[in-house]
């Protein structure tokens, strides 16, 4: 069984190494989870999130069917990315992509009653075919050698699923090293929880850690500038990016620095 991603202040830190190789199973944590301490030991930022008891796991090509519709869920038509760039970018470097689930029965009450019954959802495991795997935010991601997110680097090739490049003229570049978010969204209805910041910060300490690269890169409207910056990004300027209409501020994190984290 996954990890609770509240048992511990590391968050997603204890998640396996990158691999393309499949996971080993997880020990089972030595920690009492977050949810079942009683609510007076817990911190404030944590409360938040409580009862949803949220968990990581990488993503791969098996998630598409989730991320298109979190994706779609989350950001405007003009911004989302389409189901065919997903399925490249989950297939192609799925493990620098990471998925924050929950799950629940078709007979909960409250928010995640409400999500569970919104669509169709994968099982949890073939012996409890009731009880849904609920996919509550996601980060999507590919390597670039630019320093910055270009247009090129949130393309893709055409022909990517005959013929595979290590280092293509758009898209993931397998010895980039800049990694490149494109996407960190939760899902609306779990908004203010804190759970953008959980996922954000255990992602960054995450490709940190795995040593694949020099710094994250991204691009974000100007709203978002100041929530990038508490995770330690820094604000380099408007982007020359056209995706989407334009209007971007590239963002970077150079992996010497520290940041803090905040509510999305």
């Amino acid at each position: 069984m996954p990890r609770d991603l509240l048992a511990d202040k590391k968050t997603l830190e204890e998640m396996p190494p990158l691999s393309k190789e499949p996971a080993a199973a997880s020990p089972p944590p030595d920690p009492m989870p977050l949810y079942r301490m009683p609510v007076s030991l817990l911190e404030e930022r944590f409360k938040k999130m409580k009862d949803l008891h949220p968990y990581a796991l990488l993503l791969n090509q098996d998630d598409l069917d989730d991320c298109d519709w979190l994706e779609h869920a989350s950001f405007e038509p003009h911004e989302a990315a389409s189901r065919e760039k997903l399925e490249y970018r989950l297939t192609i470097c799925g493990e620098l992509c990471s998925g924050l689930f929950s799950s629940a029965y078709p007979t909960e009450t409250g928010p995640l009653g409400s999500l569970v019954k919104a669509r169709k959802f994968p099982s949890v495991d073939s012996a409890d075919s009731d009880r849904k795997r609920l996919l509550l935010g996601h980060v999507i991601a590919t390597k670039t050698t630019s320093n910055i997110v270009t247009d090129s680097s949130m393309d893709f090739p055409s022909d990517w699923r005959t013929n595979y490049q290590l280092g293509p003229p758009v898209g993931h570049h397998e010895e980039g090293e800049t990694v490149c978010l494109h996407s960190l969204c939760i899902h609306p209805d779990f908004h203010g929880k804190g759970l953008g910041a959980v996922l954000l910060r255990g992602w960054t300490q995450r490709m940190r850690d795995a040593g694949i690269g020099k710094r994250i890169a991204l691009i974000c409207r100007e709203r978002f500038v100041e929530f990038y910056e508490k995770a330690g990004f820094k604000k380099l300027g408007p982007s020359a990016c056209k995706y989407g209409g334009g209007g971007w501020f590239d963002m970077v994190m150079e992996f010497e620095n520290n940041g803090d984290e905040d509510d999305i």
